[in-house]
């Protein structure tokens, strides 16, 4: 048998076979077909946000065992931080607001721990806290709150923090170990200023019980002196004798 090669191009080789030798002949395709290869292309922009807004969650939240429910608002908060598109909080875009930082003190205070402690390590918490933030940013959670814009854990803040909460922001709701609180009106405003909370008395109370103890250390080491001085000139007295 004899065979001939043929090369293919933008067609087909079509072969008919005969007794004793083959015969090629090249037939082109009209319109060429077009193979496309069905891969996704990567969202990179989203999947930075989805991971940044995880950080978020399981740092202030997930790492510190808090609840479901707390999680859920806090990735809440982070969100609608992003969508009132404020400088303070570090503009429009959810990395921007996870990571602002002004004058040395970070929004959210894991952002200012060194890169190794910030950075997840996987297990079960962290995939939880993934799929909650994932939940916020498609839609699929069940928090009805959308004026939340500050939140804080009583047992973890100093009544001095505590007080200034209550004092400038307006409560709306308890989730998991967290406080959750919105920007109060004018009206509001003016109400909460004048209020006095426990925390705020109790630091206030606190304030002045520390300047008493600095006061009578103060007067201590006053007397010490004095009574130092006196030794100390009834010691020459006798030394001139």
């Amino acid at each position: 048998m004899k065979y001939k090669v043929s090369s293919l191009v933008l067609g087909t080789v079509v072969m008919t076979l005969t007794c004793g030798e083959g015969r090629a002949a090249y037939v082109p395709f009209n319109n060429p077909p077009v193979f496309e290869l069905d891969v996704a292309k990567p969202d990179i922009v989203s999947e930075t946000r989805l991971y940044c807004l995880a950080l978020a969650v399981y740092f202030e939240g997930g790492s510190t065992v808090e609840s479901e429910e707390g999680q859920r608002h806090i990735a809440r908060v982070v969100v609608e931080r992003a969508k009132a598109n404020r400088r303070k909080w570090g503009g429009a875009d959810i990395c921007d607001v996870v990571f602002y930082k002004r004058r040395g003190v970070c929004q959210f205070s894991f952002a200012c721990l060194p890169k190794a402690r910030r950075t997840a390590k996987g297990g079960a918490a962290w995939r939880y806290s993934f799929a909650i933030a994932q939940d916020e940013l498609e839609g699929r959670s069940a928090v009805q709150e959308h004026t939340i814009r500050y939140y804080m854990n009583p047992a973890l803040t100093p009544d001095r923090n505590v007080c200034r909460f209550k004092k400038e922001f307006v409560p709306v709701v308890a989730a998991g170990r967290h406080q959750f609180f919105r920007e109060p009106t004018a009206a509001e405003a003016a109400k909460i200023a004048r209020s006095e909370p426990a925390e705020c008395r109790r630091h206030a109370e606190a304030v002045k019980a520390q300047k008493r103890a600095a006061a009578e250390r103060l007067a201590k080491r006053k007397r010490l002196a004095l009574a130092a001085q006196k030794k100390k000139a009834k010691k020459i007295k006798y030394a001139r004798r």
